[in-house]
């Protein structure tokens, strides 16, 4: 399945909203609306800026699963 988004190409401004687990001890970020997630922070390690810009998108071609790189300013 091959997917395109206007706004997730490189250079894109971007939001990502915080997500919390186990009683926000541990910290996740969606890139907005939900087309990308990332793996799991300690609530210490959290973001403090949610603006980003889309530094690459990459597909690996063994999964099939697509990465987004971003870049936060700050």
């Amino acid at each position: 399945m091959e997917l395109e988004y206007e706004h997730i190409k490189e250079g894109a401004e971007v939001t990502v909203e915080e997500g919390y687990l186990q009683d926000g001890l541990v910290v996740y970020y969606t890139i907005v609306p939900a087309i990308a997630m990332s793996g799991n922070f300690k609530r210490q390690e959290a973001l403090e800026e949610r603006k980003c810009t889309v530094k690459s998108v990459r597909r690996d071609e063994s999964s099939g699963a697509y990465y987004v790189t971003v870049l936060f300013k700050g």
